[in-house]
């Protein structure tokens, strides 16, 4: 087996981050597109504070946590021929690992800096008990965990509301009151 090396490492996590910046545009761009519609077309209308429609945004950033979800490979690493697997098992990572190893995504940067002195795992691998390594079909078949997965979606959606919107809700809420 082919080891990693820093432009595999490098090349995967900005290959994930411009594919699933992509898909999440794909998926809230009708929301803007309508919420900017609705803004010029009324003289009255308050300009909104997260542009595109509130459920679309809930559905689209959770896609960004759980980009490894099926047997621990995004696009990115499809394309690499990459796969995380299970530190401990060597099997692919779950689904809830792949979950929980993201939530370390908002440190992208620092994730990026430290991905240069290590290949095969970042912050969140040390936290999920992953790691990063070539695809090899042999040895990391796996079967999707539907549960798993489902669980995982739902957490990360409810992290999103309660990280992003719900302080933004809190935030307008008290703005209306004082006008």
């Amino acid at each position: 087996m082919n080891t990693l090396n820093t432009g595999n490492r490098i090349g995967t996590m900005l290959l994930d981050h411009v594919l699933m910046t992509v898909i999440i545009m794909v998926v809230v761009m009708p929301g803007v597109i309508y919420d900017i519609a609705q803004t010029f077309g009324n003289p009255n209308a308050q300009p909104k504070l997260m542009l595109g429609n509130y459920y679309l945004n809930l559905f689209a950033f959770p896609l960004y946590f759980n980009k490894d979800i099926y047997l621990g490979r995004s696009l990115g690493k499809r394309i690499l021929k990459l796969q995380l697997i299970d530190i401990k098992t060597g099997q692919p990572a779950n689904a809830l690992r792949c979950f929980v190893r993201n939530l370390t995504i908002i440190l992208w940067p620092i994730e990026g800096i430290l991905a240069l002195a290590n290949n095969e795992r970042r912050i969140g691998d040390f936290i999920a008990g992953t790691k990063l390594v070539p695809y090899n079909v042999e040895e990391h078949k796996g079967q999707p965990n539907w549960v798993f997965m489902t669980i995982a979606l739902l957490a990360s959606i409810l992290f999103v509301y309660f990280t992003m919107f719900y302080p933004i809700e809190l935030l307008t809420r008290g703005m209306e009151r004082v006008h």
